[in-house]
């Protein structure tokens, strides 16, 4: 099973090659904003994220609601952590290179 997991904007430096750094449960990373085309991103907004896409914007509450039930599932979520430290400390493609 996969999930989206709700990811706070931290960092919007990569904005104009299509980038976002975001932070969830401590850990930070990169995802493509891609599939928010027309969306206004700033700092402190809440995305919905999955495989290293940012898929939608969520309120704040929407997204502490989402995380707080998704602690609830324990093994899969925990799996879809642990594939989110992978992915960061994997060897990425460099944003617009």
């Amino acid at each position: 099973m996969c999930l989206g997991i709700p990811a706070q904007v931290m960092g919007l430096e990569l904005m104009e090659e299509g980038f976002a750094e975001v932070e969830v449960a401590e850990i930070r990373r990169q995802v493509h904003l891609g599939m928010l085309a027309g969306e206004e991103i700033a700092l402190g907004d809440w995305l919905l994220v999955h495989v290293g896409f940012a898929i939608a914007k969520l309120d704040e509450e929407a997204a502490r609601r989402q995380l707080l039930f998704q602690s609830r599932y324990g093994e899969v979520y925990l799996e879809e952590l642990a594939a989110l430290r992978t992915a960061e400390v994997e060897a990425a493609p460099e944003p617009g290179g």
